[in-house]
């Protein structure tokens, strides 16, 4: 990816800084899609994302950094929110000594930063083998519904709060260790009332995780396991591995369970299974996956497909199925196809 730096390179050197650096990146997307084709046509499709990166290093060696992610700023609801500070707008910040760092701001839980996901290869414009009902991306819980009839569902605790997520990250070896924590209510204690139940959610989702990345024989090897909990709401475990050949071919595997704490509700499953392909310029991925609650099932599975055209030009396919016939939900498909551009 190409990085246009102001300044030539804006490299500054004062006396409080060793080196600063800021760059700008970004994506444009033009095609296709249809994101139901049981009640949608098929439209056109554009969009385009902009990032701001900026990283420095300290006299002591201490280095960091910030990102804004002008995509994620421009909340149509909320303009501006990232000028908040109790808020997030798709800024994120770390501070990073040696294998220690630290990351605020819009950044991943400890769960979703340790354990892998299973879009293994290639990339479509919507996000179809992604979002489809069957994929755990391990951002907010079942897309903030309870279960049935959702999409871009999720098995984890992010978002439950401000969006604000703070994570420690330890490296050391192949191995990373993280903390993570998300205010629920800017530090106040959350109390919510169902019925004739009140539950003490306390102030903060908590999460620990660790993740290995290495080579083993020959096969690049990716594993994470990783765990969130809301005190009165339940606990969340996840494990997951990806393995890399030489040829080309990946696989991984993941599973993930929410333990309830309400009463009446039934805990959660999910597993997934993904298949990649990458060799020069083609990559394509399969994945495949299904929430289980007390014997009712959602599941769906996704395909991607990339042409690498050179010069950070590429070809784009993408295919969701979304099944939700044990639930008596309505199962729908969608597609995209089209060009990205890398900037």
């Amino acid at each position: 990816m190409k990085k246009i730096l102001f300044a030539t390179t804006a490299l500054v050197a004062t006396a409080g800084f060793a080196a600063a650096e800021v760059a700008i990146t970004g994506e444009a997307e033009m095609g296709i899609f249809n994101p139901n084709t049981e009640a949608q046509e098929t439209q056109f499709f554009t969009d385009l994302d902009v990032r701001f990166t900026m990283t420095g290093e300290a006299d002591n060696g201490l280095t960091f950094g910030a990102t804004i992610d002008l995509d994620e700023a421009a909340d149509r609801s909320n303009p501006g929110k990232f000028e908040s500070p109790n808020t997030q707008g798709g800024e994120n910040m770390f501070v990073a000594f040696g294998g220690a760092r630290l990351t605020m701001g819009d950044t991943d839980g400890a769960v979703d930063f340790a354990v892998p996901e299973m879009g293994l290869a290639g990339g479509s414009l919507n996000d179809d083998e992604t979002a489809h009902a069957g994929f755990n991306d391990a951002d907010g819980f079942l897309d903030g519904t309870i279960f049935g009839v959702a999409d871009d569902s999720g098995l984890a605790f992010d978002g439950a709060g401000d969006g604000q997520v703070a994570r420690f990250d330890y490296s050391y070896d192949a191995f990373t260790f993280s903390v993570s924590a998300e205010q629920l209510a800017n530090g106040d204690d959350v109390e919510v009332t169902v019925g004739t139940e009140t539950f003490d959610l306390g102030s903060t989702v908590w999460g620990v995780g660790v993740s290995y990345s290495g080579d083993l024989s020959g096969v690049a090897l990716t594993a994470g396991l990783g765990y969130q909990t809301i005190e009165d709401i339940g606990d969340i475990t996840s494990v997951g591995v990806t393995g890399e050949l030489t040829n080309g071919l990946s696989l991984g595997a993941t599973y993930t369970q929410f333990a309830s704490d309400i009463d009446g509700f039934d805990d959660i499953e999910h597993v997934g299974v993904g298949v990649g392909y990458s060799m020069d310029a083609v990559a394509v991925g399969v994945n495949w996956g299904q929430f289980d609650q007390d014997g009712d099932t959602i599941e769906g599975w996704g395909l991607a497909g990339t042409y690498d055209l050179g010069g950070g030009l590429s070809a784009r396919l993408g295919y969701g199925k979304n099944d939700f016939s044990d639930v008596g939900g309505d199962d729908y498909n969608t597609w995209s196809l089209g060009l990205r551009m890398n900037f």
